[in-house]
């Protein structure tokens, strides 16, 4: 005589009054004649991890319940019972990770959030280490305002680590928290957020008068070309000297001198950046994630899913790294991060 499974009554929780009733495609149905309740069981096997990595590759719900043969709703329950395991990424870094670099990359990506009618567009702080690719801490606030950059650099002093260099594009509210929380660091401005404020100024796109202007002075913010002191300043002078009399052309060359300490942060930090294309890079590909989502429903699953997404991407290894970065290939970000002796659980 075969052995038939027990099932528990998910309402009074016994097992003696419940009975097979019928089976449904995959489902068994089953009937409680204690509490009168049906409920059925699925007999098909999902591997959930799969479903949760396909949906932070950018797949919708209702194309995870094609992929799989699964309704929408459980592609929806699966996915968030999964990434409520994950441990949140901060405290990640705190227990596994320790040898960070002393230059970081940092910038905000912001996302739409369809339910929240006080604040639709919520943004993702973050940041990239240069020299050993990895994402450390993340922050979600309703803007980038001031107390959002210092609550995201307050995580770096949680974990003892105190960056050399931060670059960044033009944003007071990030140079004044991240000077607030370490006072002897240094800002380097993105030259190519720089450049592009002066082209938007110079109107060069739709007018060729300041075109000669911008194509020297882009020789001086060379961001393949580290100019030495000497030869920053000539070029500096050469353009005064020949376009003092413009007073747009005066007022540019004046803020590119007011400016000079974060142009020129990267002084004394071997193989330091110049621009954010590293975390302008990651940007990109998150933007492309969200483009097939298209939204989230509440900002509570957004959470989870950035959460999620940052783990995933710190735990890929790296397979198209070119150039100087091409060590990375069969690597990932966490593997050159994380602690002596430390085994990184299986998160995916």
């Amino acid at each position: 005589m075969g052995y038939m499974k027990k099932y528990k009554c998910p309402k009074c929780l016994l097992t003696s009054f419940v009975i097979r009733k019928t089976k449904r495609k995959r489902s068994i149905l089953y009937f409680c004649k204690f509490c009168k309740k049906y409920f059925s069981i699925n007999t098909f096997w999902i591997d959930r991890k799969i479903v949760l990595i396909d949906h932070l590759d950018g797949l919708s719900f209702r194309d995870l319940s094609r992929k799989h043969n699964i309704s929408t709703m459980s592609a929806w329950r699966i996915c968030d019972e999964e990434l409520r395991k994950l441990p949140n990424n901060n405290k990640f870094t705190f227990n596994y990770c320790n040898k960070l670099s002393s230059t970081m990359v940092v910038d905000g990506k912001y996302f739409n959030v369809v339910n929240d009618e006080d604040n639709p567009d919520w943004v993702l702080i973050w940041g990239i280490d240069y020299f050993y690719p990895d994402i450390p801490v993340i922050t979600i606030a309703p803007s980038e305002s001031y107390n959002a950059w210092a609550l995201y650099f307050s995580y770096f002093r949680i974990l003892n680590h105190y960056p050399q260099l931060l670059v960044c594009d033009d944003n007071i509210n990030l140079k004044t928290a991240a000077y607030s929380k370490f006072p002897g660091v240094k800002i380097q401005a993105c030259f190519n957020h720089f450049k592009e404020n002066i082209r938007r100024d110079l109107k060069v796109r739709s007018d060729d008068y300041y075109k000669p202007f911008m194509k020297r002075l882009e020789l001086v913010l060379d961001s393949s070309n580290k100019l030495s002191d000497d030869t920053f300043n000539n070029k500096l002078f050469l353009l005064y000297r020949d376009f003092k009399e413009d007073s747009l052309a005066l007022k540019i060359l004046t803020n590119i001198e007011n400016n000079k300490k974060e142009l020129l942060g990267y002084r004394g930090i071997p193989s330091s950046p110049l621009t954010t294309n590293l975390i302008e890079g990651l940007n990109g590909h998150l933007e492309q994630r969200l483009k097939s989502i298209c939204s989230f429903q509440s900002i509570n699953h957004a959470k989870l899913w950035l959460n999620g997404y940052v783990l995933k991407r710190r735990l890929t290894k790296y397979t198209d790294a070119k150039g100087k970065f091409r060590f990375l290939n069969g690597k990932c970000g966490v593997d050159l991060t994380k602690k002596d002796r430390v085994d990184i659980p299986p998160l995916f």
